[in-house]
This record gives structure tokens, C-alpha cells and sequence, in this order.
């Protein structure tokens, strides 16, 4: 029995509170929970590292994207022996070489590769070293001279190299720079390597710091494997005299006599 009137007695409190709630008397007051947010911090000292250094790693303390502090050169270090060369430069001209590098190494495959696939019209499908000016090598029988095309082809590349050039020295030189209009489209982000804008990141890529921190670390890591390739195809094409994707053929053709073992007599 006295087990039973504690309870009772609470059966009406509660009734009775409720009551009074829904007439607007009494509203109890509840205490919100505090907020955990959890989060995680990245010790650069654990970020992945490929042949670093100790001194190395003084610079290339991973604020570069796809800095894994490799630089055995030296190359980066402000005091050290790369010390004629800026940093910041070098930095930069990876970026740039490594997506000329991606370009570079497509052109070199896809010519010749849908040529011969029947894509592309065969008499365009050439190697990669016969499409350009290389006079020992000939060339391709273009719609005008090759020679004037070049010369073209250096005022115009001159003309983007230039002002390319000028936003490095001057951060966000190509969105103020008069071009016709155009230099509203050109981004203006202030960060040489990445500008930006409706012509440079038309897809809106990046739209989180850590989106972008992805993308440009990926975008090294293919830049630098591009470059490989490219350097590849050039010695392939220099011991073989033959392309990319005719050197692929042969060696699946056959993998015993068509491989860099059997060409290192002729190096």
C-alpha cells in the first residue's frame, strides 16, 4: 500500500500539469542539450610523405597541394641550393606544366589512335611528331604552310603567355586588364594558379575547402604523371621512330621482343 501512493500521487501531478499547459498557466521550462560537434585535426607531421626529408620538410609543410615533401634537389628550399629560383614560382610552374602535360600527353595518343580505329580520317591520324614543325621529321600537309601557322601560333601563345605571366607578377592582372570585354570572364581570385571565373571553372567546381583541396591535389598528381608520359612518348619516338599507340600494338602483339629490354642496344 505504500508502494502505491507515491505512484498515484504522481499520476496526478503529472495529470495536473498537463492540464494546466494546455489552459496556458504553466509552461515548464526544459534545459536544451548542449551541442558535441566532434571534430577531427590532420597532423601535418602524419600526412603522407614520399622520400622527405628532414630539412625538406621545414618548407614543404603541406599547404601546397599534393605536397608530399619530395625535393631532393633542394630545389624549394629558400636558403638552401634552389634558392635562385622562387618558390613561389616553381609552385606555380608545376601547375602549369603538369596541365600542358595532360593536354600533351592526349595529343600525343589520340591522333594517331583514332586514325587508326577509323574515327578520324587516316591521312590525319599521324604521329604526335610529325603534326608540328620538326623539319627532319617533315610534316603534315596543313591547309596553309606550316612555318607561317607556327609563326601564328607564337603571336597568339606569346599574347596568352604574356598576360599569363603578368597575373603572376601582379595577382588578378587578368580580370582588370582591358581585353575586349573578355577580362570580366577571366576570373579574378587573385591566386595565379587557379583563377578562376566563368571561363576557367565553368563547371563551378570547388564549391568547399575541402573540394578544392581534392581537386588541386589530384590535378598534381595527374600533372605529374602526365609529364612522365609525355617524357616517355618522347623517348619511345626517339628509339623507335615510332608513336604511343603503335608501340602499345606491337608489345601486345608481342610482349617478349617488343618491350624496353630489347631497344637498350640501340640507346
Amino acid at each position: 500500500m505504500a508502494s502505491i501512493v507515491p505512484v498515484t500521487l504522481t499520476a496526478l501531478n503529472l495529470r495536473s500539469l498537463r492540464r494546466s499547459c494546455s489552459k496556458g498557466q504553466v509552461r515548464p521550462k526544459t534545459r536544451r542539450a548542449p551541442r558535441i560537434v566532434a571534430t577531427a585535426h590532420l597532423n601535418k607531421d602524419d600526412r603522407q610523405t614520399w622520400f622527405a626529408s628532414s630539412q625538406s620538410l621545414t618548407y614543404l609543410d603541406g599547404s601546397l597541394p599534393g605536397d608530399v615533401g619530395f625535393d631532393p634537389l633542394g630545389l624549394s628550399d629558400p636558403e638552401g641550393a634552389g634558392a635562385f629560383v622562387s618558390p613561389r614560382w616553381l609552385a606555380y610552374a608545376e601547375v602549369v606544366h603538369a596541365r600542358w602535360a595532360m593536354l600533351g600527353a592526349l595529343g600525343m595518343l589520340a591522333p594517331e589512335m583514332l586514325g587508326d580505329l577509323g574515327v578520324i580520317p587516316a591521312g590525319t591520324g599521324v604521329e604526335w611528331f610529325r603534326s608540328g614543325v620538326i623539319p627532319p621529321l617533315g610534316a603534315f600537309d596543313y591547309w596553309a604552310d606550316p612555318y607561317a601557322l607556327f609563326v601564328a601560333q607564337m603571336v597568339l601563345m606569346g599574347f596568352a603567355e604574356h598576360r599569363r605571366a603578368q597575373d603572376f607578377y601582379t595577382p588578378g592582372y587578368g580580370a582588370t586588364a582591358p581585353l575586349f570585354g573578355l577580362e570580366r570572364v577571366l576570373g579574378g581570385s587573385k591566386r595565379p594558379p587557379y583563377p578562376g571565373g566563368p571561363f576557367f571553372n565553368f563547371a563551378r567546381l570547388g564549391r568547399s575547402k575541402a573540394e578544392t583541396r581534392a581537386l588541386r591535389t589530384a590535378e598534381a598528381k595527374h600533372g605529374r604523371v602526365a609529364m612522365l608520359a609525355c617524357l616517355g612518348c618522347l623517348a619511345q619516338a626517339l628509339v623507335t621512330g615510332s608513336g604511343p599507340w603503335r608501340n602499345l600494338l606491337d608489345h601486345l602483339a608481342d610482349p617478349a621482343g617488343n618491350n624496353v629490354l630489347a631497344y637498350v642496344g640501340l640507346l
